[in-house]
């Protein structure tokens, strides 16, 4: 197998998302300020009765840099290693476009901890405050408040616009902070929150350049990271769905958190891209004899969006969740969330699902994605009653475990499209048909793989290199296409794809392929073992039994079988043929026909068929052995007499697998004793029909 490459080729949302975090951010480091002081603070050795501009100057207590406000292009440096107990930072003063007020470390070491505990303002503790302030970047520190008795509200970094002062807010940047340990009294709280705040008759804040990259946020309650705003509440307000504008959320980790892991609420084409969550939904460390106010949880998840149009999610990880009253899944299009993306994500054993899709949602696409063993407490997707337009297409759900509930689902309002997509049901999960849904292309293996409605589908082993072997979203390898798996150049083209795959991989390398791997290179081509069309006017090299065989030309010429009772066999080839694919056009001449295909055939009582039956409208799969003629699997699809349709087999080993008009329909291993080998043919009972375009190709194993 060939791939194109080692470095990632990129989508136009992937460019559009660079292009924002170069407006946001400038350069890799803090944008260098034209003017201003800097200020250094060491816990240690300091003096807040110092000047605190050199080193040997520095200032001692976080109260001192509360006292101050601050100029655009000032610096606040806390030195590394110094550890600041029961002492905050609210800060004061904007910077200025170009000349943002940045807080960082110096010196070598650890980070600066800023260990709050229970101190507050105003009855709410904090770690760092940034209130009714733009141009702000904080980077490079520690912030705890360990277990505290007392019940409030508790954030690491808490964002607020509230009262005199509120407004629109620029450019605040969070950057490589390690946030742990930090437990508050509802959901307004947690690691990293923007909060509008205030009445009706308040000011009403929005933010435009917000920077959340490269945190961890670890053990804490109750959210992770969030975004939100009062105008739900507040019939005054009109920034319910745009308070938050150029927002990017990257490269952070949130692990252990009692509610939420990362939600935007209120945003414009937020970009929430390479975060990885793990354990959301009451899942925090805590001494309950000490922290015993935290919030009941009914509903979690673990990164979604809430009234947000054009949001992004690409690459993030997300795993363990818990699914409590109810949802549990790693992904969610919520309530007022409109056209929309999940791409290139990986979950797994995520208790809820794969994908929540509320009411009130519109032209949302979850595409690109896998899914490994994530368990289905609400079924794999769920749409629930009132969303819009939803298309699923280009993802792998691979399911391994106990799993017993729908794959699919469909909500009573809107389409839910699904397309190019691989269900690899080794569990025991379940299909939805409803006129609210339309399958397109997607690969079923395994349990109840006939149930779907779907008129091009794939129903055999989809050819992965190695199923179930990920252990992250960088090690999904596993879940490429073997160049011998049936469904490269099997799929549909979709219009506006997002122009890569999984893997960084352009689309299209010709014929789209199904899944999340788009196959690099040259297709390998089989050998061709066997073909004719008859075009020369004869069957010379088949040997027939029965029936009355002739070649001849409605339009086309074709061989024709017009003999109406008794067996009718023709068959050429080589009894050393063993794995090979066998192809052929068939058409029924008399109502109630069966006609079809003979492979491995090793003599007249040894070997396989594959036919139509117009008596039931059913594609029949059967094996001859010692003379008796057993059907070992049948589908069901429409057998019209006088109309052609391609039939066409793969045997490999001892797994056959059978299509029609372009759809698999049968997948059968036979665990007994079969014809190794054995060349091909056609069969037919008091029947009529005709046979045309017959290829046998060699197969790659």
């Amino acid at each position: 197998m060939t791939r194109k490459g080692t470095s990632r080729r990129l989508s136009l949302l992937t460019l559009a998302g660079i292009l924002l975090f170069s407006l946001l951010a400038g350069a890799s480091g803090p944008v260098a300020a034209a003017a201003g002081n800097t200020y250094y603070v060491d816990s240690s050795l300091g003096s807040d009765s110092a000047s605190g501009t050199s080193e040997a100057a520095a200032w001692k207590t976080l109260d001192k840099v509360n006292s101050v406000t601050f100029s655009p292009g000032d610096r606040i440096l806390l030195k590394a290693g110094g550890v600041w107990n029961n002492q905050y930072l609210d800060l004061k003063g904007s910077g200025s476009e170009g000349n943002p007020i940045t807080v960082d470390r110096y010196g070598t070491g650890a980070k600066p901890l800023i260990h709050f505990g229970n101190t507050a303002v105003n009855g709410e503790g904090f770690g760092v405050r940034l209130r009714n302030v733009s141009y702000w970047e904080i980077s490079n520190l520690e912030i705890t408040s360990g277990q505290q008795p007392a019940d409030m509200r508790r954030s690491g970094v808490l964002v607020t616009g509230e009262g005199t002062g509120a407004g629109a807010f620029r450019h605040i940047y969070i950057r490589n902070l390690d946030i742990h340990d930090i437990f508050g009294t509802d959901r307004r709280t947690g690691g990293i929150n923007f909060h509008a705040r205030g009445a009706n008759t308040a000011p009403e804040s929005t933010w435009d350049g917000v920077l959340i990259e490269n945190n961890t946020v670890i053990n804490v309650a109750d959210t992770g990271i969030q975004t939100m705003t009062d105008a739900f509440f507040n019939s005054s307000w009109v920034h319910k769905f745009d308070a938050f504008r150029n927002v990017v959320i990257r490269g952070n980790v949130v692990e252990k958190i009692h509610r939420d892991g990362i939600l935007v609420r209120a945003g414009v084409s937020p970009l929430i891209e390479y975060n990885k969550t793990k354990s959301i939904g009451e899942a925090c460390d805590v001494n309950t004899a000490v922290v015993s106010y935290l919030d009941n949880i009914a509903v979690v998840a673990a990164q979604w969006a809430y009234y947000t149009t054009g949001a992004v999610f690409q690459y993030n990880e997300a795993s363990d969740t818990r699914m409590l009253d109810g949802d549990g899944q790693p992904w969610d299009f919520d309530i007022e969330v409109h056209d929309s993306i999940y791409q290139y994500n990986y979950s797994y054993n995520n208790e809820g699902g794969i994908l929540l899709v509320m009411n009130n949602t519109n032209n949302n696409i979850f595409r690109y994605n896998i899914s490994q063993d994530d368990l289905d407490g609400n079924g794999a997707f769920h749409l629930v009653n009132g969303g819009g337009n939803l298309h699923v297409y280009n993802n792998i759900i691979y399911r391994s475990g106990t799993q017993n509930r729908a794959l699919t689902h469909a909500s009573n309002t809107g389409m839910a499209y699904y397309r190019n997509n691989i269900f690899y049901n080794a569990a025991s999960g379940q299909y939805t048909n409803s006129p609210r849904m339309t399958y397109d292309h997607n690969s079923f293996y395994g349990l109840n793989s006939s149930v779907p409605n779907d008129p091009h589908k794939m129903v055999g082993n989809p050819g992965f290199v190695a199923p179930g072997t990920a252990a992250g979203r960088e090690s999904a390898d596993g879940y490429m296409l073997a160049p011998s798996s049936p469904l490269i150049n099997a799929g549909a083209v979709v219009a506006g794809n997002g122009g890569q795959d999984y893997f960084g991989n352009a689309l299209y390398n010709g014929v789209p392929d199904i899944g999340v791997f788009e196959y690099q290179g040259a297709v390998p081509q089989p050998a061709i073992l066997f073909q004719d069309d008859f075009e020369d006017g004869n069957y010379s090299g088949w040997t027939t039994s029965g029936g009355s065989w002739s070649v001849d030309d409605d339009g086309t010429k074709a061989l024709s079988q017009t003999g109406s009772s008794g067996e009718a066999l023709a068959y050429s080839g080589e009894a050393s043929w063993r794995d090979y694919t066998y192809s052929a056009r068939v058409k029924l001449l008399n109502a109630f026909a069966n006609a079809g295909l003979l492979f491995r055939y090793a003599d007249a009582d040894h070997y396989y068929m594959f036919r139509l039956n117009d008596a039931g409208d059913k594609a029949e799969l059967f094996k001859k052995t010692a003379g008796v003629l057993t059907m070992v699997g049948s589908a069901g699809i429409a057998v019209t007499p006088g109309q052609w349709t391609e039939l066409k087999v793969k045997v490999s080993g001892n797994t056959v697998t059978a299509s029609a008009g372009g759809a698999q329909l049968i997948q059968w291993t036979d665990t007994a004793a079969q014809p190794a080998g054995g060349k091909i043919g056609f069969r037919m009972h008091s029947s009529t029909a005709r046979f045309d375009d017959v290829k046998v190709t060699e197969i790659f194993n």
